[in-house]
């Protein structure tokens, strides 16, 4: 089963090293991140929405993330990309087996691109997924 996880949760819960897979940029698996364009956007949309949501805030984040398509522009990076395909098919086909958990920053209030990218290792590859963390739309 495909699961996902916070840096903090992975801690916090002890998930095994060879069942984590860090998606979050720098972190061995750069093809399912963000590319600098879109994580730059991302963060310039939500600091300008901190000043009235609240700085660091779930509202602002999530906020961010609907108002600049985040969904739909990261989905159209990893569909044209054959190595983040390759590789999300490898972890759909690996989850199979065993549970593994996709790991980055957001806790579970916050949109996180990891649920996109186990969403598309559903409908790609029938991985089956939890998804616990919140859905702000697409």
């Amino acid at each position: 089963m495909l699961k996902e996880a916070s840096i903090s949760q992975m801690r916090s819960q002890g998930i095994p090293k060879e069942r984590r897979i860090l998606v979050n940029r720098g972190r061995g698996n750069d093809e399912l991140a963000p590319s600098d364009a879109l994580f730059a956007e991302f963060n310039a949309t939500r600091e300008r929405l901190e000043s009235t949501l609240g700085k660091g805030t779930a509202e602002s984040h999530n906020q961010a993330f609907l108002d600049m398509a985040y969904e739909s522009r990261f989905r159209k990076q990893i569909l044209g990309d054959p190595a983040a395909l390759a590789r999300l098919e490898e972890i759909g086909r690996r989850a199979e087996k065993e549970d593994l958990y996709l790991v980055c920053y957001e806790g579970p209030g916050k949109a996180c691109h990891r649920r996109i990218l186990m969403r598309l290792a559903e409908e790609l590859y029938g991985a089956r997924v939890v998804v616990e963390g919140v859905e702000p739309g697409a």
